[in-house]
């Protein structure tokens, strides 16, 4: 049988190491490699730094002890420094020199490489790379615990100099990091650089952070979409296994707010004939994203702070609390800061949500990425309908001048230019888009925009949304005095978060003057008189 011969790299140098049960721990492994009896070590060259001569007897010794009958030979590294990427080419040579003039009796020898924590993993990347490049005769040998409970039963696992192998699995490491590029991405080649870089490290945090994250943008730039692909992508990983809960939280208002985040009890209030899970349980080791959180009351923040720090909260009628781990998303078209400087959003929750925050770009910064993301949209359609969908070569060129043009506003962003080719396919003849309806879309938006343009801001924006959101027509039948009152008054409410805050801001003078301060009943009163009530005068954040 052919006599084992093992190499091992550099040991530690004596300033790495503590004391002397610390430098035993660094070569332990080459202890124990060679006291396996099915294993049995006939040499053992060892490469050594100068600065290891306090404890080359030390190692000797333990080395002996395991296994008298192996011959043990100190190769010197003859080096000024130890290895490092700016002396690459001097540990190179030195390594290469060595084994140039070593004998390899590869008829009555079998030689291995034994890699373990013990080595110096600069020298260790050297050698493996010379087995490799060099096509060295050795193996690589590494050490396995039979029975992890249990010290002294090992093995030795070969790997028989299969660096490809390890090669192979760097690629498809590198090729699994390209699939997540493109999978938050949706495929879409992107050509703005600084978009390209932000979505590399989006995926870098996504990958490696399970802390919450905050998309800001317009709307319409990407940010529920992201926030999905990052929960695909995570689900990939094992990084989660629960669902993926969206909440628009411009929409959680009321009396019924509380039980759509944290649930309720049956029986908690008029109507709770069974009890509700709520959308936070929900979410449970998944992913809860919180859209447009900007939008949440001061109330409702206060309690989902609690709920994102501590993972557990108290359902609307309940006595003890639940727990739910979530990962957390959001996002907002509101710039958050200045929303906490005006007292509508918490300066504890900002900070909570905000640890990694990544600002999405609107469509008229990219215009790189105009033309990716129509090609995207055509395939998507084609997908849908069944009906394949593309551009004439001219109308093509006549549609990307314009959506790049200083005309083209697209105050949607993407979503803008989703509904603009999604027309445009409506219109064509079995789904090739013609010039013909190129110029009656771009027409049909220079119009809507300018007509956007010309009538700007409503003299009384929240009184137009009254009219426009809640179909309360209040502007034509009132005064221009009352109007400029309950304008302001709407803005204050809008803007205080609570009742209370409102009414001392509303009635600061005249409440000094009576017996009683109750500012909200004063208010509510005031809101009735024009049908309006306070949860209503809210959902106009």
């Amino acid at each position: 049988m052919p006599k084992k011969i093992v190499i091992f790299s550099t040991i530690p140098r004596d300033h790495d190491v503590s004391d002397e049960l610390d430098r035993r721990s660094k070569w332990k492994p080459l202890v124990e490699l060679i006291r396996i009896q099915d294993f049995p070590v006939a040499r053992l060259y060892c490469f050594i730094n100068p600065s290891h001569i306090k404890h080359i007897e030390l190692l000797y010794n333990d080395l002996k002890q395991a296994a008298s009958g192996t011959e043990i030979i100190f190769v010197p590294v003859t080096m000024e420094s130890d290895f490092s990427s700016e002396r690459i080419k001097e540990a190179y040579t030195f390594f290469s020199d060595y084994f140039d003039n070593f004998i390899f009796d590869t008829a009555r020898e079998d030689y291995y490489f034994h890699f373990s924590p013990g080595n110096k993993f600069s020298h260790a990347f050297m050698l493996t790379m010379l087995i490799n490049i060099r096509n060295i005769p050795c193996k690589i040998v590494h050490l396995r615990s039979n029975d992890p409970e249990h010290s002294g039963k090992y093995h030795a696992e070969l790997y028989e100099c299969k660096i490809n192998r390890w090669v192979s699995e760097i690629g498809k490491l590198e090729r699994d990091n390209s699939d997540s590029l493109e999978l938050l991405k949706s495929s879409i080649k992107t050509r703005n650089p600084a978009f390209n870089t932000l979505i590399e490290n989006i995926e870098h945090v996504a990958r490696h952070s399970a802390a919450p994250i905050l998309f800001s943008g317009p709307t319409g730039s990407g940010k529920s979409q992201l926030a999905k692909r990052i929960y695909e992508l995570r689900v990939r990983r094992g990084m989660v296994s629960g669902p993926f809960v969206s909440i628009n939280c411009a929409t959680v208002r009321g009396d019924n707010a509380m039980s759509t985040l944290f649930g309720h009890v049956k029986g908690s209030f008029t109507g709770a004939q069974a009890s509700r899970k709520g959308l936070l349980r929900t979410a449970h080791e998944g992913i809860l994203f919180l859209d447009e959180v900007g939008e949440l009351s001061l109330d409702m923040q206060d309690m989902m702070l609690k709920a994102i720090e501590e993972k557990c909260f108290i359902p609307f009628g309940a006595d003890e609390e639940v727990s739910s781990s979530f990962q957390l998303i959001c996002a907002s078209n509101r710039d958050l800061r200045e929303e906490m400087r005006r007292g509508r959003f918490r300066l504890d929750l900002l900070a909570r949500i905000n640890l990694w925050h990544f600002r999405l770009p609107a469509l008229r910064e990219r215009p790189e990425d105009i033309e990716p993301n129509i090609d995207f949209e055509l395939r998507r359609l084609t997908a849908e309908k069944g009906l394949f969908a593309d551009f004439l070569p001219s109308a093509r060129k006549k549609y990307l001048d314009f959506a790049v043009s200083k005309d083209a506003v697209w105050p949607g962003n993407f979503r803008s230019l989703a509904g603009s080719v999604e027309r445009m396919l409506t219109y064509s003849f079995q789904g090739v888009i013609d010039d013909a309806v190129v110029e009656r879309e771009t027409a049909m938006l220079r119009r809507a925009w300018r007509e956007d343009e010309e009538k700007g801001s409503p003299a009384f924006p929240l009184l137009a949304r009254l009219k426009d959101e809640h179909g309360i027509e209040l502007a034509d039948s009132m005064d221009l005095f009352d109007k400029i009152q309950l304008e302001q008054v709407l803005e204050i409410c809008r803007d205080s978060g609570t009742r209370s805050l409102a009414g001392r801001r509303l009635f600061a003078i005249s409440r000094a003057k009576k017996k009683s301060n109750d500012d909200t009943a004063r208010l509510n009163k005031y809101l009735k008189s024009y049908g309006l009530d306070w949860d209503l005068v809210q959902a106009l954040r």
